[in-house]
């Protein structure tokens, strides 16, 4: 039996808990292969084992690697795997869904009154398992210091039969760079060692919460959940095992009588083959159980339509009228900061009263015709920073209510930022991912405050109302650990950052609950709190603040694209001509500019490129698969396939840098169905040939680009 079997029970048999399956038979068709689902069943048949029997741990050579559950924590400074055998045990599932069976596992202290408890999902339709701990004190008094709580610490086997090494694959956060989510790659030779967090307190900043672990054919899928500062670490030992560890960069505290806290969500995703078979898991698992649904429907990502707040209303609705009058397949209309307090707009968040001069008759004059045409309207808001001096500046009077730094000056300022240093400069990295203030005396509002929370989201709730808004954009300019960390006291290191997150995510499923149509915008200065649990609930329009040109943008979709399937680029300009940049915008949605007005057959021409879009918009919400390797050259050729297994079908992006020498680029496509014929069509010369799937596989297909830039978009079918 493969490594891979030994890693998935490892984790599993760990979990010492077990779902039946039981509970209808509309039960929907499993996504994994045939293996895969096995070691799902074997899940399910874990139910109550405290260790695996000695068949199955002879079976899948687990015998060497610890028992117990898949997590770890010190409590009064003994470790939670000499603890947890004296504690009284309890458990129990029930069926949520004909695809999800939650489950938990509850360990009690006799002693001090500590309850652990594993909150845990199992899922019908994929290889996967995913689940939050939660520890409260049920005492009388306060317990003993909690620390180096890690919902995920496991042992596997550090080599495969062949002697090859692991290779831990992962992504690069947003830091404003050409480099935002770039791939790494790191081989887990002996005694190697990677230790991985977020900068400042932003869950994708500087580096992405999803990590690949590939074992050569089968591996495992790892993702995070948290929008704090996690940490994780892949470390080989000496033993030739290797040590997979996640959490909290930061627990030591004590818990109060009847005070509950949560760690991190864990998901794993097990997958036998290539790796982008889990990299693939991850998009449909992503898809099918953590998408936001506005109006109770899966989100589709717009075609959308951005501008300034700092434009006065007519600008807006001259612009809005036209969308409507020339029927341009626009889906939203977006407007950005400013709209508020005062310019520049980074000084005036706490003034939040509407700019009359620019808004006279407030949104509900641009919201209201974009509604009656069928189309969507987006705000932005940044909430969570203060600026000192303004309006909610005086809220510093409420106890709680806002965080402030420690005494002296802040060590990251962006003021003080070289904008001229290279965005690839490890010293513009470490400045502009960990900045804490824009400008002096920026305060955090306290999402942990339960009185401060609520007062925002019904301050937000009521603007949704007002101003008639289908899209809530919320920014996020602030790092916000130094804040977090100097409210903690000594021996409570850890509770504020804890008490926000857990507060960020109470005001968003409020909203949620309260606008059933609503939709999130999670920008965070471009695409920096993207995590497991941020992703049910919002999507990244913006995934980065450094779009700059078309190279940047394709370099950023071919990194991320492997994680997350919802997000967003910045704009390309709608003309005839523009091909090359608009391809090189495209995702699951994609954002334009109109071009000046132009005669009639151009802005049919404009529009047909729009439409093209929208008519392939489908595949990025299928599997993804580079076809070339990632660079950030000038001279190269960039291209991926998106494929719909379902339907047979999919399209190739191919994009031609603008000093490439190359006439002609041969691209070996994945996935097809090796014994049918396909039906190939360019999209741009409008030729079609039906080639044989080995062919197209093995030889791969021939693109041919006389222009510098160019691009080509090749579609593919299955011939019945």
């Amino acid at each position: 039996m493969g490594r891979k079997t030994a890693w998935s029970l490892v984790v599993l048999l760990c979990l010492d808990l077990a779902v039946r399956g039981e509970g209808g038979t509309d039960v929907p068709k499993a996504l994994g292969t045939e293996a895969e689902n096995e070691i799902a069943g074997r899940w399910s048949q874990a139910l109550g084992m405290p260790e695996p029997s000695e068949e199955a741990a002879a079976a899948t050579r687990i015998a060497p690697l610890q028992p117990g559950p898949p997590f770890s924590f010190v409590y009064g400074g003994e470790k939670s795997a000499d603890l947890l055998p004296r504690w009284k045990r309890t458990a129990g599932s029930s069926a949520t869904s004909s695809s999800v069976v939650k489950y938990r596992v509850t360990y009690s202290d006799p002693n001090t009154g500590l309850e652990v408890r594993a909150e845990m999902a199992a899922f019908r339709d994929f290889p996967a398992v995913e689940w939050v701990l939660y520890l409260k004190n049920t005492g009388a008094v306060d317990t003993p210091i909690l620390e180096d709580v890690l919902p995920l610490d496991v042992r596997l086997p550090a080599s495969a039969e062949s002697g090859e090494d692991p290779i831990l694959h992962h992504a690069r956060g947003a830091v404003c760079s050409i480099d935002d989510f770039a791939p790494v790659t790191t081989r887990l030779g002996p005694n190697a060692r990677v230790h991985l967090e977020p900068g400042g307190g932003r869950s994708s900043s500087e580096v992405m919460p999803f990590f690949n672990l590939d074992a050569g054919a089968e591996g495992m899928v790892i993702a995070l959940g948290w929008t704090g500062q996690w940490a994780a670490t892949f470390a080989r030992d000496q033993e030739n095992q290797l040590h997979v560890s996640a959490g909290m960069a930061l627990t030591h505290l004590k818990l109060r009588p009847g005070e509950e806290i949560r760690t991190p969500r864990i998901l794993a995703i097990f997958w036998q083959g290539d790796r982008m078979r889990g990299n693939n898991l991850l998009r449909r698992f992503l898809l099918a159980h953590h998408r936001p649904a506005p109006g109770n429907k899966p989100l589709i990502l717009p075609a959308l339509v951005g501008s300034w707040g700092g434009s006065a209303a007519a600008d807006h609705l001259k612009t809005v009228q036209r969308i409507i009058e020339h029927q341009w397949p626009i889906e939203l209309y977006w407007i950005d900061a400013e709209w508020f307090g005062h310019a520049p707009w980074f000084k005036s968040n706490g003034n939040w009263d509407v700019r009359r001069d620019l808004y006279p008759q407030g949104f509900r004059a641009i919201s209201d015709p974009l509604h009656q045409s069928g189309r969507k309207f987006l705000l932005w808001f940044e909430p969570q920073r203060v600026c000192a001096g303004t309006d909610w500046a005086k809220f510093k009077e409420r106890p709680g209510w806002l965080l402030e730094l420690g005494e002296g000056t802040p060590e990251y300022k962006q003021r003080d930022m070289n904008w001229g240093i290279p965005h690839e400069d490890p010293r513009w990295v470490v400045w502009e991912s960990r900045r804490s203030q824009i400008t002096d005396g920026d305060l955090l509002w306290n999402m942990g405050e339960p009185a401060a929370r609520q007062f925002l989201t019904d301050w937000l709730s009521r603007r949704i109302d007002e101003f008639g808004l289908d899209w809530y954009r919320e920014d996020f300019n602030i790092a916000p650990l130094e804040y977090w960390r100097n409210a903690d006291a000594a021996d409570r290191q850890g509770i504020t950052e804890i008490r926000y997150v857990e507060g960020l995510y109470a005001m968003w499923d409020e909203l949620l609950q309260r606008h059933p149509h609503l939709a999130i915008d999670n920008c965070a200065s471009g695409g920096r709190r993207i995590d497991l649990e941020t992703v049910p609930r919002s999507t990244a329009l913006w995934r980065t603040d450094w779009p700059v040109d078309a190279l940047h943008k394709q370099c950023h979709t071919f990194g991320i694209l492997a994680w997350v399937p919802l997000n967003m680029s910045g704009p390309a300009v709608l003309k005839t001509g523009n091909e090359y940049e608009i391809r090189s915008a495209m995702t699951a949605g994609i954002n334009v500019e109109l071009p000046p007005p132009l005669d009639p057959e151009s802005t049919r021409q404009a529009k047909a490129l729009l439409e093209q879009y929208l008519g392939i918009r489908k595949f990025y919400y299928g599997d993804y698969y580079p076809l070339t390797p990632y660079s950030q050259a000038n001279d190269v050729w960039m291209a991926y396939q998106l494929d719909l297994p379902e339907t047979g079908e999919g399209l190739l992006v191919v994009l031609k840098r603008p000093m490439s020498a190359q006439a002609s680029e041969t691209l070996r496509l994945q996935a097809l169905d090796r014994s049918a014929d396909y039906q190939v069509t360019s999209l741009d010369s409008g030729t079609t040939e039906v080639i044989p799937a080995a062919r197209l596989l093995d030889q791969g297909l021939v693109v041919r680009l006389a222009g510098n830039p160019d691009s080509a978009l090749v579609r593919y079918s299955r011939v019945k």
